[in-house]
């Protein structure tokens, strides 16, 4: 019992100083680190502040609404096809960032280099359309903007909504 005791003695002290090891390790990482890890802040905030420090402007629900009625602009979901089919902004394509490359392929007659072009996904916490974004932009496309509130800021804004696949 006694050798069972010290054995477990033993070990809680090894974890503990794994994890003392751990911590300072993360904590001289984040202070070395070019771009910090964002752990004070909102997830949301680091998708926005990123897109911006890269060039790529934001939009809102009601500019992406006024985009739709002009019909001037491509606007591209990328959430997984499944999340799609359960509800869209209308006439958006399926273009999840997961399976980008072969994604792309049904939405290429609509795309050209200068061709305005809207992305989003789920919400404020989605790094998808940030990703598909920069995944474009490197493509040479060259007026793409991100739409952050994405999904879940327009449905609960009650704009319309369709359904289904495309």
């Amino acid at each position: 019992m006694a050798h069972t005791t010290k054995a477990s003695g033993r070990l809680l002290a090894h974890i503990a100083g794994l994890l003392l090891v751990a911590v300072v390790c993360g904590v001289a990482a984040q202070v070395i680190r070019r771009d910090p890890i964002p752990w004070f802040e909102t997830w949301s905030n680091y998708i926005e502040a990123k897109a911006l420090k890269e060039g790529i402007p934001l939009v809102t629900s009601a500019q992406v609404l006024g985009f739709l009625q002009a019909g001037t602009h491509l606007i591209l979901d990328a959430r997984p096809a499944v999340d799609y089919e359960s509800g869209h902004i209308p006439s958006a394509r399926s273009v999840p960032y997961e399976f980008v490359s072969e994604a792309l392929m049904p939405v290429q007659p609509y795309l050209t280099p200068s061709g305005p072009i809207v992305t989003y996904c789920s919400g404020k916490s989605c790094d998808e359309s940030l990703l598909l974004t920069q995944y474009l932009r490197r493509q040479g496309f060259t007026n793409v903007v991100l739409f952050a509130g994405g999904f879940e800021t327009w449905n609960a804004e009650g704009h319309p909504v369709e359904r289904g696949a495309r």
